[in-house]
């Protein structure tokens, strides 16, 4: 943790500045700038994470020593998984992820998670034994290069300021301290799930299921999480493989790998879309069903598109808990629309509304709307 003399040491920004991006790995940037500047410190930042997504995955093929290479990592990095690299860089030691009622990729509660370099292969991995980890095949119980992190989950619903003492007690369970950075995806207030459009008719979301699921292992004891982990990697391999043909020839008549259950799943469910599509006068985009896929394996996405009430009453509950909790350094904000997981036709409200929350809060720059710029 941030000891008190590196924070009386640290230059302040003389008002709180709010940079406003699009894909929300480009928040990371505005982070490390402000490290660089010495406005946070170079280790034991928290970062208090507003999102219906954790984004605390990791890409399977980054290395340790990529995600300790300062900025030159964040060209590597996607929405999803740019948080844990940052903990492993030793810039952020703690993460609190607020969610909506409806996300529940993690547990509510506290737990100290190792990053570090997996000593066979120097790619990074983590300790968790967690399913989000597990699915994706991230965990190492040999770790090189560690360091720890905390993470705490909790949820925020529009409910929550109804209850009388409850925003503070939700605070006191947090306890936040200073230096924070405050990082707020628009679809903490309303979630989409761009998955759910392809191929609709043919409900192609649910029919990836049972080709991407895995299942959990009974016990957690170290030999069963190895087996379990090895086994999920291996799936995820045979299916990228199996993507990756179909992305350059559009078909798997000639794919040259083994030809297994998986192979022959992925295969019926080939003829089905390209029937479809067929159908539709349009040409299967094979790597977004595998990400579609990738998501399917522990039930799905978060969904649910709010109404306009429910996004004011969330936005009360949010203002109310910022209002008890310490002033941030800095502000980052992610429209997340683009990808389709801010609703579009909702998210010049919400940005409106978590806007004027912030200006009403703090002493604030204007919004440096810098998914304008990087547009333009």
């Amino acid at each position: 943790m941030t000891n008190v003399s590196v924070i009386t040491n640290l230059k302040r920004f003389k008002k709180m500045p709010i940079y406003v991006v699009e894909e929300h790995n480009d928040a990371l940037q505005f982070i490390y700038s402000a490290i660089g500047g010495k406005k946070l410190p170079m280790e034991g930042t928290t970062l208090l994470h507003f999102d219906a997504h954790p984004d605390m995955l990791i890409d399977r093929k980054l290395k340790g020593e990529e995600a300790r290479s300062g900025r030159k990592v964040l060209p590597l990095l996607q929405i999803e998984n740019w948080i844990v690299p940052a903990a492993a860089a030793g810039y952020i030691d703690r993460v609190v992820w607020l969610r909506p009622p409806w996300a529940n990729q993690f547990s509510d509660g506290t737990r100290v998670i190792q990053v570090g370099d997996d000593a066979h292969t120097g790619l990074l991995r983590v300790d968790s034994k967690e399913p989000y980890y597990l699915s994706d095949a991230l965990y190492s119980s040999n770790l090189e290069n560690s360091r720890e992190f905390e993470l705490t989950v909790a949820e925020l619903s529009d409910k929550t300021k109804e209850k009388v003492g409850e925003i503070e007690n939700l605070a006191s369970t947090l306890n936040i301290t200073e230096p924070y950075v405050l990082d707020i995806d628009l679809d903490f207030f309303s979630t989409g799930n761009p998955f759910l459009s392809l191929f609709q008719s043919i409900n192609l979301y649910d029919r990836l299921e049972p080709i991407f699921s895995f299942k959990l292992p009974e016990n957690d004891d170290a030999e069963t999480i190895q087996k379990v982990n090895e086994l999920r990697e291996q799936q995820i391999e045979e299916l990228e493989n199996i993507f990756q043909h179909l992305e350059e020839h559009g078909e798997l008549t000639h794919y040259s790998g083994i030809r297994s259950d998986m192979f022959h799943k992925v295969s019926d469910l080939v003829s089905v879309v390209l029937a479809e599509a067929e159908r539709l006068n349009v040409t299967p985009d094979w790597w977004a069903i595998y990400a579609g896929g990738c998501t399917r394996d522990q039930g799905g996405l978060p969904y649910h598109i709010s109404n306009e009430q429910e996004i004011r009453n969330l936005i009360s509950a949010f203002s109310k808990l910022l209002r008890v909790l310490p002033t941030p350094v800095l502000v980052t904000v992610s429209r997340s629309t683009d990808d389709g997981y801010c609703p579009p036709d909702q998210v010049d409200l919400v940005q409106s509304l978590v806007l004027q929350t912030l200006n009403n809060l703090y002493e604030t720059d204007d919004p440096y709307l810098y998914y304008l710029n990087v547009n333009t």
